[in-house]
């Protein structure tokens, strides 16, 4: 598996961490999971450059933890703004 992901080419494109963030939370972890033992956490692999409705991924993040829901991030890139993973983290 880390071959695999060592293959990948990095394209410098856009990052959607607040939609992506959004669609877990309405999707994955939708009010039809059922499995109140098991944690419920997003692994959130990200290269740290948020690109769109950033404004608004404070506010997603904050729905993420009201609903119960941890999010592990992992920055895959140099790229990786800090000040981003650790709002991440202080609001999680």
């Amino acid at each position: 598996m880390l071959a695999a992901v060592d293959r990948l080419r990095y394209l410098g494109e856009n990052t959607n961490t607040t939609g992506g963030l959004k669609v877990a939370r309405l999707e994955v972890f939708d009010s039809t999971y059922q499995r109140p033992y098991v944690d419920r956490i997003i692994i959130l692999i990200t290269d740290g450059v948020p690109t769109y409705d950033v404004e608004q991924l404070d506010d997603e993040v904050a729905r993420i933890k009201a609903s119960g829901i941890r999010i592990l991030g992992l920055g895959v890139t140099n790229k990786v703004i800090l000040i981003i993973v650790i709002l991440l983290a202080v609001i999680i």
